[in-house]
């Protein structure tokens, strides 16, 4: 069965400090495993103080609407599409959603994608925001791999 990929940023419009934006995320990734894991949707959130990137997978209906719930909360602002496709294998397979606050770990992964600075998601395609998200994922299993070793 083939299914959907949607790709989207939206301004992130928590007022809180580092702390703060951390507890957010948590909270904001707890209900949103939950969620995703009932309605067969996996995918990836990156967050920053300024932005949310996530990507979505899954049956199209279910991606649609869970797409059009996060558009609807208030934690987001001027939530923009930037790509929707059909894929034949989630990349995010393993993932009801992973994700990754911006902070010094990653930032390695950031410049390789030629990001210095605040991100900037105009600039980003669906494709660059994939792969952003691909590399942030496997960075953080290469890491889990080795802590576990």
């Amino acid at each position: 069965m083939a299914m959907t990929q949607l790709v989207y940023y939206s301004k992130n419009t928590l007022d809180a400090d580092d702390r703060g934006q951390l507890t957010n995320l948590r909270e904001i990734l707890e209900v949103a495993r939950r969620k995703n894991g009932e309605a067969g949707v996996t995918g990836y959130l990156i967050f920053d103080k300024a932005y949310f990137l996530q990507i979505l997978e899954g049956e199209k209906a279910t991606v649609e609407e869970t797409y059009r719930r996060i558009a609807g909360d208030k934690r987001h602002a001027d939530v923009t599409l930037v790509d929707q496709r059909t894929i034949a294998q989630r990349n995010f397979s393993d993932w009801n959603m992973g994700s990754a606050m911006r902070s010094i770990d990653h930032e390695e992964v950031y410049l390789e994608h030629g990001i210095s600075g605040a991100i900037d998601p105009t600039r980003l395609n669906g494709a660059k925001i994939l792969s952003l998200a691909t590399d942030l994922r496997d960075l953080e299993a290469r890491r889990n791999k080795r802590s576990a070793a």
